[in-house]
């Protein structure tokens, strides 16, 4: 199996599944579900977004500022008026094979994101959905994943596993925050 993203996928597809069963909790059928579920989010991304630019993410994606997601996410929550949150630790320093790892499973989820925000459009018209709503700019996936097959074919396997598996992990940990919190 010579494709990264296919050896990425088959890698992170367990955890996957985790993220997918840990959010089913947090419905966005409503407004409190939705609020838990933008707040288990920003304690994820906006760790994993300042690891990732903290380490030269912009290096490796020249059009990062148009990836990041922190801004929208921030929309939302403030339109919910919701406190801030604490963001889960994520390691400091790692490498770039740590950060196209950990940047597949974000960009992954964008895909996701077009799905939620068709649910979430359906259940609650009015809600406010910049960070959902940023999942369906053009061209975003599939220009990642030609970057990812020619600029980290050579990186080291371990490491890029290791991103993957701790961008999941801090997103499963987030939602399980918000289900006990609950």
């Amino acid at each position: 199996m010579n494709n990264l993203r296919q050896r990425l996928r088959q890698l992170g597809a367990g955890l996957h599944q985790e993220v997918d069963d840990a959010y089913s909790a947090l419905s966005l059928e409503t407004a409190d579900g939705y609020r838990r579920f933008l707040q288990a989010h920003a304690a994820a991304l906006f760790s994993l977004e300042q690891t990732l630019e903290e380490n030269a993410i912009d290096q490796l994606l020249e059009d990062w500022p148009q990836r990041r997601r922190s801004e929208a996410l921030r929309a939302d929550l403030q339109a919910f008026a919701c406190a801030p949150v604490d963001v889960l630790s994520m390691p400091q320093q790692v490498s770039p094979a740590w950060c196209w790892g950990a940047a597949y499973v974000l960009e992954g989820s964008r895909l996701g994101g077009q799905v939620l925000a068709r649910r979430l459009q359906a259940a609650q018209p009015g809600a406010p959905m910049d960070y959902l709503g940023h999942a369906s700019t053009p061209g975003l996936w599939p220009s990642f994943l030609q970057r990812l097959e020619s600029q980290a074919q050579g990186c080291d396997e371990l490491e890029l596993q290791r991103g993957v598996e701790q961008a999941f992990g801090v997103f499963i940990q987030a939602a399980q925050a918000q289900q006990i919190n609950a």
